[in-house]
């Protein structure tokens, strides 16, 4: 509620996902949603509820008297002007209390919250809500001087990677507030589905959080989390937040005007993320907020494991549960030191990969219960000169466990078992530590373009893109192939017997690893 000189106005919720966002305490806070899902004014509400949850004191009229500093920043002025201030003064309109317009815009109001039993305010909070922006300024000099007890980072993915740093040291500060009336500080992030090659992909969706991971800060934060990622239905979805306050066909209108950007309409109207390329994904059905979650093993069903042979190989450990539901539980995949491309591995050393993996991820497993599987192709490759099977046999030396081949290698056939995984309704999930596993499902494997004589551009290709993603992508394929079923059921022939899996080894798989 504000002041006496000011109207009360009442704003409808989003949605559900918009209501959780706006009451967590985390002290990084981040909505990810579509063009008109009302995530930047959710975030303006939720930096209104910190300033009006300070601590205070009475006067000497018995009033609780709080005081509040808060801030946001995003790249110009221009935008600020344009694309958040229309959604603060749906809060606060300008003439509420004393709007600057000299930069940094600032809004000072006084706040009443509460009222005694003769209808007196008895709990007010003198509120100030200051907008910067970086502009061709460095982030430090942008944030040099700001003492805030909250601050939002307007269009998060278009802001630089460090402002983050430098924020994390002004927020709970307020030179005219006693700090121990300072309650949940925090810095809060309103944003648009990230490309994948964003700095914001790796923090909310890969939770790389570096130096938030400090020891000080997490002890300051008792009981609060550090941080909370919340991620907004589609706008053609059936649950899509905030349609009762827009226009009717809204999305549609915007998909069919922009079916020449395949990317925008993926991110902006369906808050899906996508890597910062061309091609077409070889799995579009594959939806962050669908098919990815934290998952266990189940003792009971055999661990797959599939795994692709070469320079960079990878491997993918996955269970196939009892009613045809396929899931992915860990990869393992080698880095380099920049994080971002693959190294180079021999088979012996990849063999202790994988072996390293299955004993950190499922060290109860029983060894009888696990099945290695790759590409068939290279038992049929003794007679080349670079063989193919020498590589399979210190791959599997390495691991300890024998390995067999896959069911198959053709490539419509694997495609079609993790199509219709994905197209079934819990089908297909896949852990969040698969990392690189959930990049390539994003895009990261694609088809190859090729180019169109004469300058006319690019054309789709079936032939899919040799890209870092796909060999865990191939990895997981050769082990959802695998099943009682899984080939006939795609094939459309009659089921037939079953199968047995025998564990020809007498190596202890899970003693330790090279």
């Amino acid at each position: 509620m504000s002041g006496p000189e000011m109207e009360i106005r009442r704003l409808n919720s989003p949605g559900p996902i918009s209501d959780q966002f706006l009451l967590s305490r985390a002290f990084l806070k981040i909505i990810i949603g579509p063009v008109g899902s009302a995530k930047t004014i959710t975030a303006l509400r939720a930096l209104r509820r910190v300033g009006t949850r300070q601590g205070g004191r009475r006067d000497a009229n018995g009033v609780l008297r709080r005081k509040a500093r808060v801030g946001v920043i995003r790249e110009t002025y221009p935008n600020i002007e344009k694309n958040t201030l229309p959604s603060w003064f749906r809060i606060h309109p300008e003439t509420d209390g004393k709007f600057t317009w000299k930069a940094p815009f600032t809004h000072k109001l006084t706040l009443i919250l509460g009222h005694d039993e003769f209808g007196r305010p008895n709990d007010v909070c003198d509120f100030e809500i200051e907008f910067r922006a970086i502009g061709d300024r460095s982030v430090e000099e942008a944030c040099r001087g700001w003492e805030v007890v909250a601050v939002m980072i307007d269009e998060a993915d278009l802001q630089p990677p460090d402002l983050l740093a430098f924020l994390s040291g002004r927020v709970g500060r307020a030179s005219d507030l006693d700090p121990s009336l300072v309650v949940d500080q925090q810095i809060i992030l309103s944003l648009n589905a990230p490309y994948m090659d964003n700095w914001i992909y790796g923090l909310a969706i890969e939770k790389n959080l570096g130096e938030l991971l400090d020891p000080g800060l997490m002890e300051a934060l008792g009981d609060r989390p550090l941080m909370e990622v919340f991620l907004q239905p589609g706008g053609r979805e059936p649950d899509a937040e905030n349609l009762h306050n827009l226009p009717k066909g809204y999305y549609a209108i915007q998909a069919a005007l922009n079916k020449h950007r395949p990317d925008y309409v993926a991110r902006m109207i369906d808050n899906k993320f996508v890597p910062m390329q061309h091609g077409q994904p070889v799995n579009p059905q594959f939806d962050y907020r669908a098919h990815v979650r934290p998952l266990d093993l189940n003792p009971r069903l055999p661990l797959l494991v599939g795994f692709d042979q070469g320079l960079f190989a990878a491997a993918v450990a996955s269970q196939r549960l009892s009613m045809g539901e396929f899931r992915t539980l860990a990869e393992a995949v080698m880095f380099r030191e920049d994080g971002r491309t693959l190294a180079k591995i021999g088979p012996t050393a990849a063999g202790a990969m994988v072996r390293s993996m299955i004993a950190a991820r499922f060290p109860n497993l029983d060894p009888g219960m696990l099945r290695v599987v790759g590409d068939p192709a290279a038992w049929s490759a003794r007679d080349r000169q670079d063989s193919e099977h020498d590589w399979v046999l210190a791959f599997q030396k390495g691991l300890g466990h024998r390995v067999y081949k896959g069911k198959t290698n053709r490539q419509a056939l694997r495609n079609e078992a993790i199509w219709r995984a994905m197209g079934e309704r819990d089908g297909y999930a896949v852990d969040p530590s698969a990392k690189h596993l959930i990049r390539g499902h994003l895009g990261g494997y694609r088809y190859r373009n090729a180019d169109i004589p004469g300058g006319g551009g690019t054309r789709g290709h079936l032939e899919i893109a040799d890209t870092i993603h796909t060999h865990v992508c191939d990895a997981e394929q050769y082990a959802a192939v695998e099943g009682e079923h899984v080939i006939s059921d795609i094939r459309g022939r009659p089921r037939s017997g079953g199968q047995v899996f025998v564990n020809d080894s007498d190596f202890d798989v899970f003693s330790g690893s090279y």
